[in-house]
């Protein structure tokens, strides 16, 4: 029986070198300027702004006590502008001369209206921003900054080119601007996002604490996961077939106003990038899932903007954090050392102190990626994505045919294989691989590095290890992989991780794990095999790290078909949200000469 565990919701050298480096790049040894505090605070709480069909929005607001015009920061969330986070941050802020708002979304807590989720964030957002913009106290500069949801609604209006709007501060974000093509992943058919549909079915948040979840997970079909909860959500169902990202279908379902019905995908969709004019400053972890999102959407803003602004001012920070990112320098199992934990209100107030107030403190000539390299655990200074020099190396599997659990014969290495017996094992969706990280909240189910030798030493998962490394191997980057497989069943999914195992044999995961899998049903050519199996080739991309595997450690690969609750394919090739029937799968990794399996790690050579 797989448990579900409670609590787990839980200027500049850069120009001279690829990257460097640094102490000074969050504020120690420097002499850049800062606004201080230095004003008293007024408060005026509950203040009810007008939409433009009539709907009222309560926010809060916390200025300076002074005679003047002040910029404007905006926080828009789903989950109460009353916690005590929110007054702090206000305080913080209007000291050193900002006005600080919080208001809740549409249909939430003090605000008027019907809660439809993204459906109307962008018309309210860019309401909200004109009436800030427009306020006597107001400088008529506004940025926004929040974590999660709260960044997801930055971008829903990143696009607009509201003139009030300067900057935006989105952290561990999950939503791009475009469709990502989730179709082929197997985590695109998991109820990843099920607690939180529950958790904001309402005007206040749901207590999600209240359920068995897993009891909630075993059950089948997976429609009815509301109906055991007493709830109505028309969107879940429709969830559990996406060919979008879980927030992309949603953004599109609320936009649309359509949350049962299959919408094609527009144009005018693709092209929201291009509209992008102002600065944006993501900060996300190596052990979110929204690393990869990121990087994506800062990539996509610089290649896609037709404005120089917005184009040349993009930035990401990524810490060696989860989705409760910067809070302890122990994340999962490891301590990554005291700098991992960082400034980040000083990080955010000189990017505001620019931008809003246009203090030169010279943060625009900064490198603009702030990457923590984990393992040598430094923060280093980077100038573009991938880094330069990278060298794309390639690792294949091999084994005498036998490489199930931690027992096998599996090992990894950069010498192609000649001939090789396969692998196999068989995956069983009543007794499915359990995930690595498995919190009742399921969109927050990574809580970062653990050790798995648990799971690894199942017969349903297939290990390869490389030797002991005689020296420092650092991978940052993004990493894919190519599969050779068969399988006995109409579809299934195989899941591949990438994993530093220490000297004393445990073993981690160095990204985020609830993602990194593809599904055999986006396959459609094939080779026929010796014994006329259909060998398919799978090929698919991983979540991007930075990761030191350091002299004396190894790398090692995992290859599974499930991370239960996350990921559970019934093996049918059925309709995967009203399927019962489950199917055990005999499956099969190819690792020859023709065939040779790998995975592709983006290797930055040391500097000299």
């Amino acid at each position: 029986m797989i448990k579900i565990r409670k609590g787990l919701f839980t200027v500049c050298l850069f120009l001279l070198t690829p990257f460097i480096f640094s102490d000074s790049i969050f504020g120690k040894n420097s002499d850049y300027k800062v606004s201080t505090p230095k004003y008293d605070v007024l408060m005026e709480m509950n203040v009810k702004i007008p939409m433009r069909d009539g709907i009222k929005l309560a926010i809060d607001i916390f200025r300076p006590s002074a005679e003047g015009k002040f910029p404007v920061i905006l926080v828009r969330t789903p989950y109460g502008s009353e916690i005590a986070k929110y007054s702090d941050k206000g305080k913080y802020f209007a000291r050193r001369g900002y006005v600080y708002t919080v208001q809740d979304c549409r249909g939430k807590h003090d605000s008027e209206g019907d809660w439809d989720g993204q459906r109307s964030e962008t018309k309210d957002g860019y309401d909200t921003l004109n009436w800030l913009g427009t306020q006597p106290w107001s400088s008529g500069s506004v940025g926004m900054m929040g974590a999660s949801y709260l960044g997801l609604v930055q971008w829903q209006v990143s696009f607009t080119q509201n003139p009030y709007l300067k900057a935006l501060v989105p952290m561990v974000a999950p939503v791009t601007l475009n469709n990502v093509p989730y179709e082929c992943l197997g985590a695109s058919k998991s109820p990843l996002g099920l607690s939180w549909l529950v958790t904001t079915d309402g005007r206040i948040n749901q207590n999600v604490d209240a359920y068995d979840w897993e009891k909630i997970f075993w059950h089948l079909p997976l429609f009815e996961l509301p109906e055991l909860l007493g709830r109505n959500i028309p969107f879940w169902e429709k969830s559990l077939r996406l060919k979008r990202g879980f927030w992309e279908e949603y953004l599109l379902s609320a936009a649309e106003g359509k949350w049962t019905e299959k919408i094609e995908q527009k144009t005018e969709y693709e092209n929201l990038y291009e509209k992008v004019q102002v600065p944006i400053m993501q900060i996300t972890g190596w052990f979110d899932g929204s690393s990869g999102i990121s990087l994506y959407n800062y990539n996509q803003v610089k290649r896609m903007s037709k404005n120089e602004i917005g184009k040349n001012n993009q930035r990401i920070i990524i810490g060696p954090w989860s989705h409760f990112f910067n809070v302890s320098s122990t994340v999962g199992s490891i301590n990554f050392g005291e700098n991992s934990v960082i400034d980040l209100d000083n990080m955010v107030l000189r990017w505001f102190d620019k931008w809003l107030k246009d203090i030169p403190n010279g943060i625009e000539k900064e490198a603009p990626l702030f990457l923590f390299l984990m393992g040598k655990n430094e923060w280093r200074e980077v100038t573009e994505w991938p880094l330069p020099n990278t060298k794309y190396v390639s690792y294949y599997l091999h084994s005498s045919g036998s490489a199930n659990s931690l027992n096998g014969s599996g090992k990894l290495s950069i010498e192609v294989p000649d001939n090789e017996l396969p692998d196999t094992y068989i995956y069983d969706p009543a007794d499915p691989t359990p995930a690595i990280t498995d919190g009742e909240n399921m969109t927050l189910a990574a809580s970062g590095p653990e050790d798995i030798r648990h799971i690894e030493n199942r017969e349903d998962v297939l290990t390869y290890t490389s030797p002991i490394l005689k020296k420092d191997l650092e991978v940052t980057g993004d990493v894919s992989f190519t599969l050779y497989v068969s399988t006995s069943a109409p579809e299934t999914d195989f899941i591949v991780r990438l994993l530093d195992v220490h000297p004393n044999g445990k073993s981690y995961s160095v990204y985020c794990t609830y993602t990194g899998g593809m599904s055999t049903r986006c396959v459609q050519s094939y080779e026929d095999g010796p014994n006329g199996e259909k060998i398919l080739k799978l090929e698919s991309g991983l979540m991007p790290t930075s990761q030191l595997f350091l002299a004396g450690h190894r790398i090692r690969i995992d290859i599974c078909s499930a991370a239960f609750p996350l990921v559970r394919n019934l093996n049918t090739g059925k309709d995967y949200a009203r399927g019962t029937e489950i199917n055990v799968a005999n499956q099969v990794i190819y690792h020859d000469h023709k065939y040779a399996s790998h995975i592709v790690l983006p290797v930055v050579p040391p500097q000299k």
